[in-house]
């Protein structure tokens, strides 16, 4: 590790944790990484449709609710030793209650938002346009429709790691589970 990268990846880590409170950034104790929690900023009289095929709950209908906010993203990273001069962080996206599909479309832009980046620190690009883009970038509008009911699972998202990690998703998926869906590996 060349002392530049170092020091590139430790000034990183130490703005990124006097931005963001302990809540939405932890930096890793035993490697140079950590997780950030994005909550996203909603527009005001956000409503989600909740549906699904459970009987218990939903007898096959469904039902509408204005929401606040939605559990946060949750970005989870590593930096090799050679980021940010050649290398970018590994990582694996999650959020409950976007599908598999969207999870991929977001770690392919932030994959492109590292190619536009090359060489520099990146992290803090990707926790902006994760916080005030994903909406916008996914063409999620109100009335955002929820489907319950699926126990699918997908591979996470892992730029050089551990691509046999497995993510259970709740039972919560934003576009038709029945369909094949093409995930990010």
């Amino acid at each position: 590790m060349s002392s530049e990268d170092r020091e590139a990846q430790e000034d990183e880590l130490l703005a990124l944790a006097s931005i963001y409170d302990g809540d939405e950034f932890r930096k890793a104790e035993s490697v140079q990484g950590g997780e950030t929690r994005i909550y996203l900023d909603l527009p005001q009289n956000f409503k989600i449709f909740v549906s699904g095929n459970s009987n218990e709950c939903l007898q096959n209908s469904g039902f509408e609710y204005t929401i606040c906010f939605l559990p946060p993203l949750v970005l989870n990273f590593e930096l090799p030793p050679d980021y940010p001069s050649s290398s970018p962080p590994s990582f694996t996206l999650s959020g409950k209650w976007l599908s598999p599909t969207q999870l991929s479309a977001l770690c392919k832009h932030l994959d492109n938002l590292w190619e536009e980046h090359r060489g520099s620190v990146v992290l803090f690009a990707w926790m902006q346009f994760l916080k005030e883009e994903t909406l916008a970038y996914l063409n999620i509008v109100s009335p955002f429709e929820l489907k319950i009911g699926s126990q699918k699972k997908v591979q996470r998202r892992t730029a050089q790691a551990s691509p046999n990690t497995e993510l259970d998703f709740g039972g919560a998926a934003g576009s038709d589970v029945d369909q094949e869906e093409i995930v990010d590996e």
